[in-house]
């Protein structure tokens, strides 16, 4: 059986209105609100929302409720059916300009281009080779300034995101 620490939560409040009290989780909760103002004052506070609640009258619900439902659901995904359609054939249009525009520039004009873009490929592809054969060294003979570096710049990053988190729940419902 579990004691009860500190003062009670929303969910045994509720429990304790309703008389769901679990004798594992919730031990010594009937006796602390006894004894506690301000435990106290949450049970009653709930007993009063829980009986205003219970004075209110359930409206009834109109006979074609579920029709008008079902209506607007259909109008919802009707509308979604559109919307997809007009992204489709816009997403359509741009691809049959971009062949036109492609078409019409003919292969001449895209020559310079294609060029342009293979000497940019062959330039990265030998800066990729020679800092393949620079890297490992370099990061043998700086590992432990950068395990330094690394490890100062995340412990800052780390409690910012630690301060993030919302508390751990101590409460079990």
């Amino acid at each position: 059986m579990t004691t009860l620490s500190g003062h009670l939560t929303e969910a045994q409040a509720q429990r304790l209105i309703d008389g769901m009290l679990d004798p594992a989780s919730d031990g010594g909760a009937a006796e602390h609100a006894a004894a506690c103002l301000e435990c106290a004052g949450l049970v009653e506070s709930f007993r009063a929302l829980d009986e205003a609640l219970e004075g209110l009258t359930v409206p009834e619900l109109p006979a074609d409720f579920t029709a008008q439902v079902m209506a607007r659901i259909d109008d919802a995904e009707r509308a979604a059916a559109l919307e997809r359609r007009w992204a489709l054939g816009l997403a359509a249009a741009v691809v049959l300009l971009a062949s036109a525009g492609l078409a019409l520039a003919g292969a001449t004009g895209l020559g310079h281009a294609v060029s342009a873009v293979s000497e940019r490929l062959d330039l990265a592809a030998r800066a990729i080779r020679v800092g393949a054969g620079v890297l490992p060294g370099l990061l043998s003979a700086l590992r432990l300034q950068l395990l330094l570096a690394s490890t100062a710049l995340s412990l800052p990053i780390l409690y910012g995101l630690s301060r993030l988190m919302p508390a751990p729940r101590t409460e079990s419902i």
